[in-house]
Formats: C-alpha cells, structure tokens, sequence
C-alpha cells in the first residue's frame, strides 16, 4: 500500500468518539483548520505510522462549531467500524491547507530558520505538532532530529519577511534531545 509522506501534510485535529450508530465520527478540530476541511473529500488518518488516505461520502461532512465537525467516511457504516478508527490523528496535504486568519498561524512557521539567543542558527523548522495544547517545533540540529517546545515566554522576536524565529530556550534543552 503508497501512502502520502507525513512531510506532505498537516495535522489538522483527531477522531474523537462515534456520533449515532450511522459510522459518523466527531472530527475534533486544531484552531484555524475549519476552513480547510470544508469542501475537502480526502483526509489522512494516520495509522501505524502511515497516512492512509479516507474519503468522504456525499454531503459525509456536518460542522457543530469552529472546533468539532461530524465525518460520514465511505466505508464506515455503524459505529462498531467508527470506534476503530476513534483517537486516530487527521491530516490534510499541506497544499489543501487555508490559513483562515491575517495573524501569522504557527503552522505557517514550517519553513523557518530557528535562532537560539545564545547558540545562534539551531535550524529549519521541519514540523509544528500540537501536543494537548503544547506546541512543538520539529528540526534537525547537528544531525540529530530534536523538539523544541513553542512557549510565548521564550519568543525573541518573528520576522516574517526573512522568515526567521529567535527564541530564549530553556538551559539544557538541547542536552534532552
């Protein structure tokens, strides 16, 4: 089976339980992706690790509010079928993606040189994850993958025009890694 490269995508929310016995599941959304999901038929659910391409069923999409969204899939007929695929992350390509507001998303930040006010260049910013609330920059740093954790405490400064981040890290961050 091809799947998507994750390096493609972005995680936009999870499956978070059934809704009814008809196989529809309660999308629970990051901040700023209701938009992007709209009108989108193909969502990738990851599944050991893979992004595994879903479709949506004609008119399979329902908003409750800016957070949550109810998703018929094709294939998914009871909720038997919807359980299993509950707690899953969702994706959307990187390409589907619709930043929804003017103030710079944090998503957006994919791409950007990150600077420690004492180390100087650490590297590019390879992936923002969301983790309950905790936001995390992915990026190699001396060959090494490493996370560095996005907390408005350490920001410096963000030029979006050089497309550069600088923060303060903790002391011993980089040692954890």
């Amino acid at each position: 089976m091809e799947t998507i490269p994750k390096d493609e995508c972005q995680k936009i929310g999870y499956l978070q339980k059934p809704h009814g016995i008809q196989g529809e599941v309660v999308l629970q959304l990051e901040p700023g992706y209701a938009a992007s999901v709209e009108e989108e038929p193909i969502f990738f659910l990851e599944i050991d690790g893979l992004l595994v391409p879903y479709f949506l069923q004609a008119e399979g999409i329902r908003f409750r509010s800016n957070e949550t969204a109810l998703l018929h899939f094709d294939w998914i007929e009871d909720d038997i079928q919807a359980r299993k695929i509950c707690g899953l992350s969702v994706y959307l390509k990187q390409e589907d993606i619709l930043i929804e507001d003017a103030e710079l998303s944090l998503h957006a930040l994919v791409g950007y040189q990150l600077f420690d006010t004492k180390i100087g260049l650490i590297g590019s910013v390879e992936r923002v994850d969301d983790y309950s609330g905790n936001l995390i920059f992915q990026l190699k740093y001396k060959g090494q993958e490493i996370l560095i954790p996005f907390n408005e405490d350490f920001l410096v400064r963000i030029d979006e025009e050089k497309q550069e981040i600088e923060l303060e890290c903790p002391q011993g961050i980089f040692d954890l890694n």
